[in-house]
């Protein structure tokens, strides 16, 4: 509500003409600080005085679709192609779609079969072998006897939210080919192969967007806050850029039904974007060179050019081009998206640019977490309660050996010393303890896990440590958040800072 710090009369706003303008003045007066599952996570500090120039991903960026649906399609698109072009038989068309098994920061094991999640120090802590879960000797076979590298031919990252249909038929081929072995199916690299060369044809040959472009109100909910935010970034003069590898034919559908309308006076996106680049082959943009291509309205092709211009519409080119355009520094440049290696990895290593990393699934997980509170706090007690037991029965252990060790003649006397029963008896006692709080410690833990993902709990965790994916947003993301309307929030130079980067022996003080 409108308060005393706020000088201008909301009589006087609403009698300004009706336009964007306007309804971002009632925002910015009247919007209360976000929830915390809308709030905007730093992980570097950054001044957004600094930065002139803004540029966006658009898929699962600007275009936050519905996930579930888009997804089922790209799944169910998927199989019919590995019937029609791969020779698979026509029974993999039964494969269930299981909407909470696939997870970005999962990694598929090609030679082996498995999805997994690891931590940050790449020790698997919970596998998949099709439905079946890995038990704990059944992944130290697996994945104990050496190390992973995550960039081998063998394994592949779930980087990105377009991946997910794709490990989920692998899992469920997977699954028929241990369930029912006459179903002839190839070995599990060759079947990883298939199902992303049949995937990408899916994307590449334009199907799964002809179909999202015939019933976009199904697959791409329209965000009020959106338009709202981009406004508020671009204030002060501050541009906006689009950088995107979609062709200008979907690129354009997309942001008219996103855009168009949404706001008053804004009847064409275009109006939004000083820069438009289409068809950019990122991760390739960010570190080869390309030439701009100029298009007309119809996306059509008109020339090659060295460096593009403000205002207009280009496909291909590259980061280094679009530096010279901007003639100035790398760090006054924020970009936007979704993809933590083809956006946000290959941004920071290839360039000083900033970055700003969309996580669509943190504000579920946080808002989860919000209704877990009270088991949170209980799970922390049952922690230190174990590590005080632990400590108790190390110290006690210590005891009888030395005590052992100093007063053992030998003789069967020395075993039925009364401080050797004692101390035992005490120690069996804090075990039978121990035990027992470490299964109810596990309980709880299985209900909060559970809770956030029935197959894979936390995304950001793996056990009390951060997932790999946790890692690579901690590493590599200056900020983070769930949506880009959360920047509708804050003032186009707003300073996010660091509040506590700490260390782990920080907390004792």
């Amino acid at each position: 509500m409108m308060n005393d710090q706020h000088p201008i009369d909301p009589q006087v706003i609403a009698r300004l003409p009706a336009s964007a303008g306007r309804q971002l003045l009632r925002y910015a007066l009247e919007q209360p600080a976000p929830r915390e599952s809308r709030r905007i996570f730093v992980n570097r500090t950054l001044r957004m005085e600094s930065i002139r120039y803004v540029g966006f991903d658009l898929d699962w960026t600007l275009a936050a679709y519905h996930q579930d649906a888009l997804s089922q399609l790209a799944f169910e698109l998927t199989l019919e192609r590995l019937v029609e072009r791969h020779d698979y038989p026509r029974e993999v068309l039964k494969a269930e779609y299981r909407a909470d098994f696939t997870r970005r920061g999962l990694i598929v094991d090609t030679e082996a079969g498995t999805v997994l999640k690891m931590n940050r120090h790449r020790y698997v802590g919970r596998a998949y072998l099709g439905r079946h879960f890995l038990d704990g000797a059944e992944r130290a076979r697996l994945y104990r006897r050496e190390p992973i590298n995550p960039a081998s031919a063998r394994f592949s990252i779930v980087d990105t939210l377009f991946e997910l249909p794709e490990v989920n038929i692998f899992a469920e081929l997977v699954e028929a080919s241990r369930r029912r072995p006459r179903l002839t199916l190839p070995s599990y690299a060759r079947l990883a192969k298939d199902i992303r060369t049949a995937i990408d044809s899916v994307h590449a040959d334009g199907t799964l967007k002809r179909r999202v472009l015939a019933d976009l109100g199904r697959y791409l909910p329209v965000d009020p806050e959106l338009a709202l935010a981009l406004r508020r970034l671009a204030l002060g003069g501050r541009k906006l850029m689009l950088i995107t590898n979609s062709e200008w034919f979907y690129t354009d559908a997309l942001c008219r039904h996103l855009f168009d309308g949404v706001l008053p006076g804004l009847s064409s996106w275009r109006t939004i974007f000083d820069l438009v680049v289409v068809d950019a082959r990122k991760p390739g943009f960010f570190r080869r060179q390309r030439p701009f291509v100029a298009l007309d309205e119809r996306g059509q092709p008109r020339e090659e050019v060295a460096l593009p211009a403000w205002g207009g519409l280009y496909s291909g080119g590259s980061r280094e081009g679009l530096m010279q355009l901007i003639d100035g520094q790398g760090e006054e440049v924020l970009y936007v998206g979704d993809h933590i290696y083809g956006d946000i990895l290959s941004t920071k290593l290839a360039s000083t640019w900033r970055t700003c990393l969309v996580v669509s699934e943190l504000e579920e997980e946080l808002e989860t977490l919000r209704g877990l509170s009270a088991q949170l706090r209980v799970m922390e007690a049952l922690r230190t309660e174990l590590a005080d037991l632990g400590g108790r029965m190390d110290d006690l252990r210590d005891v009888l050996t030395l005590y052992r060790e100093l007063t053992d003649d030998g003789s069967e006397s020395a075993a039925a010393d009364p401080a050797v029963v004692k101390t035992q008896a005490l120690i069996d006692d804090l075990h039978a303890e121990h035990r027992g709080l470490r299964q109810h410690t596990r309980r709880v833990q299985r209900r909060i896990s559970v809770a956030l993902n029935p197959y894979w709990g936390s995304l950001f965790k793996q056990g009390s440590n951060k997932s790999f994916f946790g890692a690579q947003v901690d590493d590599f993301a200056c900020v983070y958040t769930s949506r880009v309307s959360n920047f509708a929030a804050y003032g186009s130079n707003h300073y996010f800072r660091v509040l506590r980067d700490a260390m782990m022996h920080d907390w004792v003080v």
